[in-house]
């Protein structure tokens, strides 16, 4: 079994995902520190140096390269499923879950956090508007996923359930 955890950040992949990779037994990867070993460098630091473009393209062959791993959850970065038909690839290769965080949540999950996070405005307004629009344009991609999960289901209680729901999907 390969788990996919899709969703924007701040929505609690990571954090969800080591809970759940955990409860059940399974190994945890996140996409983002795979990709900053692989580079030698913080994600950040791959944007300022090589540009989004760069970090894209590295993002789909090391989010390939996971198709070693067994019995697993993986945290996928938040644009992960929108470049590269990422999104068919993760399809194919194991189950998606979209973690449907609300807007105001995910604001108030990384509103102390933008320092380390690629293409995040400072400015709390622009903040704001960025997630609402960038949400908005990614959510396609998200609602590609097998299983997709309300605000009310991110938590460590959900992982039997999501466990059911993935053999059903």
């Amino acid at each position: 079994m390969r788990i996919f955890l899709t969703g924007f950040m701040g929505s609690g992949k990571t954090y969800l995902g080591k809970l759940w990779a955990e409860d059940g037994g399974l190994s945890f990867y996140d996409l983002d520190a795979l990709i900053e070993e692989e580079e030698r460098m913080a994600i950040p630091k791959i944007f300022e140096v090589y540009g989004e473009d760069y970090f894209r393209e590295k993002e789909a062959a090391v989010l390939r390269n996971t198709d070693r791993f067994e019995n697993c959850i993986i945290a996928c970065g938040g644009g992960t499923p929108c470049f590269f038909d990422n999104a068919e690839w993760m399809k194919r290769n194991g189950k998606v879950i979209f973690l449907n965080e609300s807007a105001e949540n995910i604001f108030h999950h990384i509103i102390n956090d933008t320092g380390h996070r690629p293409l995040l405005p400072v400015d709390v307004e622009e903040l704001q508007t960025f997630i609402r629009n960038k949400y908005s344009e990614r959510m396609s991609f998200y609602k590609q996923a097998d299983l997709v999960l309300e605000p009310g289901q991110l938590n460590r209680n959900a992982f039997n359930e999501l466990f059911k729901n993935l053999n059903n999907a």
